[in-house]
């Protein structure tokens, strides 16, 4: 979902944009998991990765892996487009191949998303600080082609067990104050 008055982004169902209280008006749901589906150009499912077969893109995304065969989804983790042969499917999720991934889905959690790695890689150093171990993950818009234009999705994400200690590196930084966040 995007918000249309400030920008930001989430994988969540939502009626009102967390950093502005703006209504976020929707278009469609997600076949797959049911998510809202916002008209922001985006080709899947941010919350399942599922292709969002009523997206304006004129051509259908090919599998990163098998070229020749059309992409059902993109990996929730890493963004790569995968076709019915390499797709795997957790929890109504859509995976790539690699192993890692799953073990991300499953034994951790986003603490946050941003819209650019900068940011991602500051909260990423302040937790690692605090000895609280983190990953960032990217994924982009492949419908868009000129990468200084394509807008992204940047979680970091951490060990669900250590979620709450994450939590208020977050709120120390002021990422979680909506006023903060706006003056920026």
């Amino acid at each position: 979902m995007k918000c249309a008055n400030c920008g930001h982004r989430s994988a969540e169902k939502l009626d009102r944009c967390p950093r502005c209280g703006n209504e976020i008006v929707t278009s469609a749901y997600c076949g797959n998991c049911g998510n809202a589906l916002d008209s922001d150009g985006y080709l899947y499912c941010p919350a399942c990765g599922a292709v969002n077969p009523t997206s304006d893109s004129d051509h259908p995304p090919t599998c990163e892996t098998h070229l020749d065969n059309e992409a059902i989804a993109y990996c929730v983790t890493c963004g790569k487009a995968v076709c019915k042969e390499c797709a795997e499917s957790d929890d109504n999720k859509f995976l790539c191949n690699d192993s890692t991934h799953r073990i991300y889905l499953e034994n951790w959690e986003v603490l946050h998303t941003f819209d650019f790695e900068y940011e991602a890689a500051m909260l990423y150093v302040n937790l690692d600080q605090q000895g609280i171990e983190s990953q960032v993950f990217t994924k982009v818009n492949p419908d868009i082609t000129e990468s200084s234009l394509r807008p992204t999705i940047v979680e970091v994400r951490v060990p669900a067990k250590r979620l709450d200690e994450a939590r208020n590196v977050v709120d120390m930084l002021g990422l979680g104050n909506e006023e903060m966040e706006e003056d920026e």
